[in-house]
């Protein structure tokens, strides 16, 4: 019954925490005057229908709430930050992530603090194994928490696709080469190069990353979006529903 006006709040832009208590409220008010009209000595199913009525229509609910802007959540609020600006920093994120854990396992193997590094045979399987993490698990999973964000909070599709879109596409792009100098006492040098710009290094596996993870995850959600859209034309009037 409350379904549809709580639907409806976050669609507005209401932050789901505030929605879900808004509704719990007035289901409990509804309940309290149900019982009202029950003590008054009107029957089970007319009481429920008067207890609604004396409730409020939900336009008047929904109103009520999005007159009060501090309920509203960012990505309603200032969704260019959210899902543009979140997904930039969560992409610098990313990158830190695969530099810090390359620098780690450098570091680790120092014979003294002075002293060059020593890699171990494993080296060579572990940056690998980084590389690939950072390629295409890591934007998978920071697109997958932009899809569930939006799809939380009811956010219309444009800026979670856009963020969607920045994440897998840069994501993706983006290659990391650990470069051993000849010089024994040469310095070793990681590089962050991206795949669509000259000389495109490994254009083949970003373009596959690329392709794998909108294949996953925007695709998925504009899916999504349109499903809800259907099923919010084919739900009927929400003032009708929260009355049934």
């Amino acid at each position: 019954m409350f379904g549809p006006l709580r639907h409806r709040l976050l669609t507005a832009g209401i932050a789901p925490r505030h929605a879900r208590r808004y509704v719990a409220e007035l289901r409990d008010h509804a309940a309290d005057l149900a019982d009202e009209e029950l003590a008054a000595g009107l029957a089970p199913a007319e009481a429920h229908s008067r207890a609604l009525a004396r409730l409020g229509t939900a336009d008047d609910l929904v109103r009520a709430m999005v007159a009060r802007g501090d309920f509203r959540s960012w990505g309603a609020r200032a969704p260019w930050a959210v899902y543009g600006l979140g997904s930039m920093l969560g992409l610098a994120m990313t990158y830190g992530l695969a530099i810090a854990a390359v620098a780690a396992i450098v570091e680790t193997h120092r014979p003294t603090p002075d002293a060059r590094p020593v890699l171990p045979d494993w080296f060579d399987s572990a940056f690998a194994t980084i590389t690939y993490v950072h390629g295409l698990v890591l934007p998978l999973a920071l697109a997958a928490v932009f899809a569930w964000m939006a799809t939380r909070q009811r956010m219309a599709a444009l800026w979670p696709s856009v963020a969607m879109l920045i994440v897998g596409i840069i994501g993706g792009s983006g290659t990391l080469d650990f470069i051993r100098p000849t010089d024994p006492h040469g310095i070793m040098e990681l590089e962050i190069r991206f795949a669509l710009a000259t000389p495109w290094p490994g254009l083949n596996d970003c373009l596959r990353h690329i392709a794998i993870n909108l294949l996953l995850t925007l695709a998925p959600y504009i899916a999504w979006h349109f499903w809800q859209k259907a099923v919010a034309e084919c739900g009927g009037d929400d003032d009708a529903l929260i009355r049934s």
